[in-house]
């Protein structure tokens, strides 16, 4: 090594170390983000009921079992998001939100609701049990989120049970805005919109029962 090399190592690692530096320092961070209840839909404490309704499970397809949130640019292309995220599994924040939905709005006729995998609270002598089965759930930032699924309910009364219903619902929601904050929250929309759906088909079995 010659002494310009000693001259000139020194002063290129002088110029690229904060230059480095600057290119990993500027990485964006990830956003985290959970459905969230409509405003108005309270949850109100059922006591002394003999009617409850469990809900799930929820399967969700594989290309949407994953961290990342999902959006459609295309018919047939999907698109990853590298840095907006779900808080939690998806599977787990739809059951979440259905389970609160129904919730409020089943208090009103008597009926208790706790997710499927609920271990503080047994079956009461009437369960209701709703699985669901998610076939599409995705959007465009801008654009509309689709929801389409297919769900069941399962009479469990004693040591029986007996399929009462089986139905599909499709979703549509436009979504207010660019971004994925309004995305996130026409996908909440949506959710609350199938919980209405699967609510108002419940309140008319139950009633039909306990007439």
């Amino acid at each position: 090594m010659n002494q310009r090399d000693y001259i000139l190592y020194p002063l290129l690692a002088a110029v690229m170390i904060p230059l480095l530096g600057g290119c990993f320092g500027t990485t964006p961070s990830s956003r985290f983000y959970t459905l969230t209840p409509q405003e108005g839909r309270a949850i109100s404490a059922v006591e002394g009921v003999e009617v409850m309704a469990k809900v799930g499970p929820v399967t969700i397809p594989s290309y949407l079992d994953r961290s990342q949130i999902v959006t459609r640019s295309g018919r047939n292309e999907l698109e990853l998001a590298e840095f907006d995220r779900w808080g939690g599994a998806l599977d787990d924040e739809i059951n979440r939100l259905l389970v609160n939905d129904l919730t409020g709005r089943l208090a009103p006729i008597g009926v208790a609701v706790a997710p499927w995998r609920s271990v503080s609270l047994v079956d009461l002598p009437i369960t209701y049990s709703v699985s669901i089965t998610i076939e599409r759930f995705d959007g465009a930032p801008g654009g509309t989120v689709v929801l389409n699924a297919s769900w069941r309910v399962v009479l469990k009364k004693e040591k029986e049970e007996r399929p009462l219903l089986m139905r599909k619902s499709a979703i549509t929601e436009e979504v207010g805005g660019s971004g994925y904050d309004p995305l996130v929250a026409a996908m909440g929309k949506a959710v609350s919109r199938l919980g209405k759906e699967i609510s108002d088909a419940l309140a008319i079995l139950i009633t039909q029962k306990k007439g």
